[in-house]
């Protein structure tokens, strides 16, 4: 029976670590882990030995198998839904852009097959909420910045490369030429793919607003509508700022020291404004419901009551 360099037969788990520690060697011949998952498509070995094998394998074997055939590319997103995120981190970051970028477009291609009976699901805004699309958003944006790049400029596919802008941090979506490379008229691609969603953009990540007003200068059709949301923009932008600071703070402190806090920073607010910043605290489980309407009522009356 064959077995691989480190003296594993095709019906043991590969070892662990064992792509650490030989990343920097040439074991094609010798890495059998290839034989594993194509026994475990065929029920010849235990899930435990196939997902070792996936864990393992060096990342240009994956690479091979995973263009072979659909079987094995299905195998390999399946693993990829199921994995713990830092090793899928690693997986999809060791794959070439060439790889990358089908392995997206078949999960995109997916997604919009979908896209018509997921239409009463209001918790799922895009194609990165549903669990099984969700390991993308284990990938560093600076690894989705260079995909971006590879798809507007290479492939020429802006289509494809606009949908990650929706799980971008707001502030490489706001400085996104800095992080890809992208010149002013490949950027300005990316955002006419998004179609009437572009407008949704400046209110994800305010900052780059102003940037948009000069990409889009001469372009009526865009530019007028998008002048028409600068108030609602920079609304936007306080309440995410403000947001933001307040949780910083929150983590840091007591609940007697960051309640005077945040009754000091909402004071003078518009109490709707307000109420949309505690939200979003409340959202991210940094205050609770009464608190949050104890706080409202303070701001409208002046007067606190325990």
């Amino acid at each position: 029976m064959p077995k691989c360099f480190l003296g594993t037969s095709l019906f043991e788990a590969c070892p662990p670590s064992c792509r650490h520690s030989f990343a920097k060697q040439d074991v094609d011949e010798d890495c059998i882990a290839k034989n594993k998952l194509e026994a475990f498509l065929q029920d010849k070995v235990t899930f435990k030995i196939g997902f070792s094998a996936f864990s393992q394998i060096p990342a240009k074997n994956l690479e091979k198998f995973l263009w072979t055939n659909k079987d094995n590319l299905e195998l390999i997103t399946y693993f990829l839904y199921i994995g713990e995120p830092t090793l899928v981190r690693e997986i999809i970051e060791s794959f070439s852009n060439h790889t990358l970028s089908y392995l997206y477009k078949v999960d995109f291609e997916n997604y919009m097959n979908l896209r018509e009976s997921l239409k009463r699901e209001k918790s799922i805004k895009h194609m990165f909420d549903i669990r099984s699309f969700k390991y993308w958003t284990f990938v560093s944006y600076l690894r989705i910045c260079d995909l971006i790049q590879y798809f507007v400029r290479y492939l020429k596919e802006p289509e494809y490369a606009c949908q990650f802008l929706t799980i971008l941090p707001s502030e490489v979506v706001s400085n996104l030429n800095k992080y890809t490379g992208l010149d002013f008229e490949e950027e300005k691609s990316l955002y006419t793919a998004l179609g009437d969603s572009i407008y949704e953009l400046p209110l994800q990540s305010p900052k780059i607003y102003d940037h948009m007003m000069q990409l889009f200068a001469e372009d009526p059709e865009v530019s007028i509508i998008l002048s028409t949301m600068e108030e609602l923009v920079r609304r936007q932008n306080l309440i995410l700022e403000t947001s933001s600071k307040l949780t910083s703070y929150i983590s840091d402190h007591r609940i007697d020291k960051y309640f005077q806090y945040i009754f000091a920073e909402l004071n003078g607010i518009e109490i709707g404004t307000s109420e949309e910043i505690l939200n979003q605290l409340l959202e991210k489980k940094m205050i609770t419901q009464p608190q949050k309407r104890m706080i409202i009522d303070f701001l409208e009356t002046g007067k606190l009551e325990l």
